[in-house]
């Protein structure tokens, strides 16, 4: 083998040819510089686009981004975004195309192969399931009937999912509004299917109050009966930062990598259906809310989310912070769980949860053995939700423990009055109309 290696390897070139590689070398070099220089050049120019696009002047945003793709041809978001521009200009069959043609050139895009409908067979009760689903879904938010049987393909669509056509078991829905979004889902448990939750109004901003609309409403249910199909892979996340296994980066990652699939399924049923649908109908249609304006990198996935307040880092960054608080709780690093939850109280955004982190505050000082500390925490959340038994019956316990029996007791009274209020709201829920 030897042998035979060193004959291979032991013709010379001669000057011709070594002048023959050293051009081709040099023609090769060439042109990776330009096309190194046409991608910057179309980098620069795709950024006056968006400029473009955000300003409202459509017309340029397309001339730019067609600049952009005559200088590099293979970029997935500059087809992407503008089919995003055509979309808006109402030239809803150029924006499919554009769509269409990004998705094609998105390496591992969950929409390449994207059908609506698996054509799984489902039981009839399945069916029925999945029917009434929709029924109850529709009655608690009634802009998404806006167009009756116009709009039939999405109740058909969405029975079927709720039928279970994807999950592989029945799921429902949940008219309560969402803690953290404007959609969520719930992954199942043994003693609960999974659910999916839809905001029925703007919860911030200057629309604050204000009910959201028919193409808001139906593009967060088709996300969340995406997106359900991983809570596995939610779940697999949770448990591993229960139990101290994977970073907050990773797991906000993880969680990311998840909702960009769904996001890319969702993207092409609007794509597929939705939006011809809209253009038929003559209905002006917004296609970021159906992701069309998303088109990250899949290896930086996390590359440009800064802001720890905001997506994805909440809701997710949190739900990591949290689950090692409950790690650090229960391996008796006390320490360490109040310093984060001190770093959590610090950040900005999070104010419904200030009465949870000041409780956890208060339990980790009480355990510490700092009692002063623990009695200001549980104050703090008693002045925040004046309501709370459990925070009364906290602070009353370490009154007790430091000798001061008349307030513990005043907060033993107090905590005792609470739950006896609370079992009477809950029995009238139960029973409104006090039927014996």
């Amino acid at each position: 083998m030897g042998s035979l290696r060193n004959n291979v390897g032991s013709r010379r070139l001669t000057a011709p040819g070594r002048a023959a590689r050293v051009a081709a070398a040099a023609l090769v070099s060439a042109g990776l510089v330009a096309a190194a220089v046409r991608a910057g050049e179309a980098d620069d120019v795709y950024q006056q686009a968006m400029k473009a696009l955000q300003g409202g002047d459509l017309n340029r945003a397309v001339d730019d981004l067609n600049t952009a793709i005559r200088l590099d041809p293979n970029r997935p978001r500059f087809y992407g975004m503008r089919g995003v521009a055509y979309v808006r200009k109402g030239q809803c069959v150029k924006g499919i195309d554009d769509l269409k043609a990004a998705t094609r050139l998105n390496p591992g895009d969950a929409g390449a192969n994207y059908r609506p409908s698996s054509g799984a067979q489902l039981t009839p009760e399945a069916i029925r399931h999945g029917q009434q689903q929709v029924d109850k879904m529709l009655r608690d938010r009634p802009a998404m009937n806006r167009y009756g049987r116009e709009s039939d393909f999405l109740r058909q669509w969405a029975q079927r999912k709720f039928a279970g056509e994807d999950f592989g078991q029945p799921i429902v829905w949940d008219s309560s509004p969402p803690l953290h979004s404007d959609a969520e889902n719930l992954a199942p448990t043994e003693d609960e299917p999974g659910a999916i939750l839809v905001e029925a109004v703007y919860t911030s901003g200057p629309k604050r109050g204000a009910e959201r609309s028919f193409e808001e409403l139906w593009a967060g249910a088709v996300f969340e009966l995406h997106n359900i199909n991983y809570a596995k892979e939610f779940v697999r996340l949770n448990d591993e930062a229960a139990e101290g296994k994977v970073s907050k980066k990773d797991f906000v990652a993880g969680i990311l990598k998840c909702e960009l699939r769904a996001a890319q399924q969702t993207r092409a049923f609007y794509v597929q259906l939705f939006l011809p649908w809209a253009e038929k109908q003559k209905l002006a249609s917004d296609p970021s809310l159906w992701f069309a304006d998303w088109w990250p990198d899949p290896d930086q996935l996390l590359h440009g989310f800064s802001d720890k307040a905001a997506y994805p880092w909440r809701p997710y960054g949190r739900q990591h912070d949290w689950a090692t608080v409950h790690l650090r709780w229960r391996q008796g690093k006390l320490k360490k769980a109040l310093k984060l939850l001190e770093e959590m109280l610090a950040v900005q955004g999070y104010e419904a949860e200030a009465t949870d982190v000041q409780m956890w505050i208060g339990r980790c000082q009480a355990r510490l053995g700092k009692p002063a500390a623990a009695i200001a925490a549980f104050t703090e959340v008693i002045r925040l939700d004046p309501k709370n038994p459990d925070a009364y019956q906290a602070r009353g316990e370490v009154y007790r423990q430091i000798g001061d029996t008349k307030k513990a007791d005043a907060d033993s009274a107090k905590t005792k009055q609470l739950e006896a209020e609370e079992e009477k709201d809950e029995d009238t829920l139960a029973n409104p109309d006090n039927v014996k």
